[in-house]
Formats: C-alpha cells, structure tokens, sequence
C-alpha cells in the first residue's frame, strides 16, 4: 500500500496528497477511519477521499481500507498490538472480544461457498502424500489439521522445521504440500511452500487474502477471514474452515471410512487412550443453573 501511494503521488492533486499524506503517517488510524471521518481530519470532501480510492485503482473506499487493514496486520509489532487493544478497554472487554469472533465466523459463513471447500478437499484426498508447513501461531492449525487428517488418510507429515527440506527431498510424485499461515505471515512457511512449488510438488495455502505471501506459490489456495485479538492470533474462523475440510474430505472414503474409525477404536482400547468419567462428575453441570440439581438433592432427601 506504502509503495503505490508512493509511486502515483506526483500525479495527484494537492488534496489527494492531503489524504497520501495522512494515510503514509497515521495508517492505524486511517485503517479505521469512515470515508466521512477521513474527510473531515484531513480537510477535504468525502467525494475526494472516494475519488482517491478509485484513483488508485481500488473498486471504493471501503476496498482501499481493506488493503490499508490487511497492510497494518502486518506490520504490527506485538507491543503495538497490545498498545491498540489497551485503549479500547473497558468493562465490556469480554462481549468485545466474543463478538469479533462471532462477526468473523459469519463473514466465513458467507462468503465461502460449499464448492470452494469441496474443490480443496479432493485435492487433499487424490493426493499421494500429504505435508503440512505451519510455524509459530499457525503451527497450532497445522497440528490440529494433522492430527485429524491422520485419522482418515494415510501418508500426512506435519513438517518439523528442523528436517522439512530432507523430507520434502524424498517426496513421492503426486505428493501435497500445504502451507498456514496468516499475519503477521511467517518467513519459514512461506519458503517452504516455495521451495515445493519449485520442485515441481502440487501445493495448496490456507491463508487470509490474495496478498498473502503464500498466494504466488500456491495452486489451490482457501481464503479465511482472519481477525486478531490484541497479541492474540485469534483462530476462530480458521479452525472452523479446517473442520469444514476434514468432513468433506472424510465424506469422499464412504463405507471404508467405517472401517479405518473401527480399527482406531480396537487401537485406543487396547492402550487404554481415553478414560471415562468418574460417577460423581456424571452429576456435575458447570452451566446449569443450579436448579437441576437443587431438584435431584430434594427428591434425594424426600
């Protein structure tokens, strides 16, 4: 975003380098500013701040402030992260902090059409071999997509950083490899998914936007919109797309998928994985009311 702005200010008028001007100094206020907000800091009508957005080739306003958020995702130490979220603090911080999760959980709901993920997940099931590149924060989606996706295919690798490069060396034809990551982007990942398309490897990305850095090195690429919660990469909306894509991959096995969860289960009983509740804590509602069991407590008594 700095980079455009930059290269088409001598071609604007002394008003569009009015609001160039404030948008290259103050970016996390712009980022959040109304067209009508941004007039009126800047000085200028709200027509001029529209007729900039076109002027620099986005479709409106609210399309270049979209870029300009994306942009500041990025760029955002951890400690300014924090810095932003401390002003906006107040009593009803928790409401705040469900409500941004709830809102970006249906911007998913609408805008990802059931073709979108079926056409990722039969790419993952055709796969030969499956590999999983995720770092830091991500590494986090990365294992859950692993974990599950273990359970109903075989040959998927969560990729260790230390050995992906040797692993992906002894890759079968046909193989996958997908990367996750979402802002503040991790180098890592996206050299990774790099170094696999230059191998020739079919590669997929789980990642917020087209300017994702993953996005030139990816065939097939799922789009999650991503929301951050002060220094906290809030993963609602894409844990609930990767679930999404294990169901419907899980649908393409039919009746075998019976077969592989029958086996699992002879596997978890035989070494003892899950324990079952104990007798008390049968009885035990934490988000009851209370009344449930001041009922059983009478009747126990009577």
């Amino acid at each position: 975003m700095r980079n455009l702005i930059q290269s088409q200010i001598s071609e604007m008028s002394p008003n569009q380098v009015k609001i160039a001007r404030f948008i290259l100094d103050s970016p996390e206020e712009a980022a959040f500013m109304t067209a009508t907000r941004l007039a009126e800091r800047v000085g200028v009508s709200e027509s001029t701040v529209v007729r900039f957005a076109f002027f620099l080739g986005f479709r409106g306003y609210g399309k270049m402030r979209e870029e300009i958020s994306r942009t500041l995702l990025d760029t955002l130490s951890t400690l300014r992260r924090i810095d932003r979220s401390c002003t906006k603090a107040n009593d009803g911080y928790l409401e705040k902090i469900m409500d941004l999760d709830l809102e970006t959980l249906l911007k998913l709901r609408e805008r990802i059409p059931k073709s979108y993920i079926e056409s990722f997940a039969d790419v993952v099931f055709r796969a030969k071999s499956v590999f999983i590149a995720a770092s830091r924060s991500s590494y986090t989606l990365g294992y859950y997509f692993h974990y599950y996706l273990s359970w109903i295919r075989k040959s998927v690798t969560l990729l260790p950083e230390v050995t992906a490069y040797e692993f992906l060396e002894n890759a079968p034809a046909g193989s996958l490899v997908i990367g996750i990551t979402f802002p503040r982007y991790t180098r890592w990942t996206v050299d990774i998914l790099a170094h696999s398309h230059g191998k020739g490897l079919e590669t997929g990305a789980i990642t917020d936007t087209m300017e994702s850095p993953l996005v030139p090195f990816a065939s097939h690429v799922v789009y999650v919109p991503y929301s951050p919660l002060s220094f906290i990469d809030s993963f609602t909306a894409p844990l609930c797309m990767i679930n999404c894509l294990i169901i419907s991959i899980s649908m393409k096995y039919g009746d075998t998928l019976k077969e592989r969860f029958a086996s699992l289960e002879n596997l978890w009983k035989l070494n003892r994985t899950y324990i079952s509740p104990s007798p008390k804590s049968l009885d035990f509602h934490p988000w009851s009311d209370g009344k449930e069991e001041t009922g059983k407590e009478e009747d126990a008594r009577s």
